[in-house]
């Protein structure tokens, strides 16, 4: 019948999960943005998957892609 909570899956292990960095999620947010963007314009992708924001994501947070200062 499908009472309270069906079809709900359970929560992935703490160590399963990857997540943006505490110390500055804004930063990750703006940098997996540009990444998406230049996935979308032809960049090859580093990491597998399907949706190109996610990809972003992904290499960011693996570290297969870094952030690059302008002033140097």
């Amino acid at each position: 019948m499908g009472g309270v909570g069906a079809g709900l899956q359970t929560r992935p292990e703490e160590k399963d999960v990857e997540r943006a960095p505490k110390e500055n999620r804004f930063e990750f947010v703006v940098l997996a943005g540009k990444r998406a963007r230049q996935l979308l314009n032809g960049a090859v992708p580093r990491e597998e998957g399907n949706k190109k924001v996610a990809i972003a994501q992904k290499e960011i947070l693996r570290r297969k892609v870094v952030k690059i200062d302008e002033a140097q």
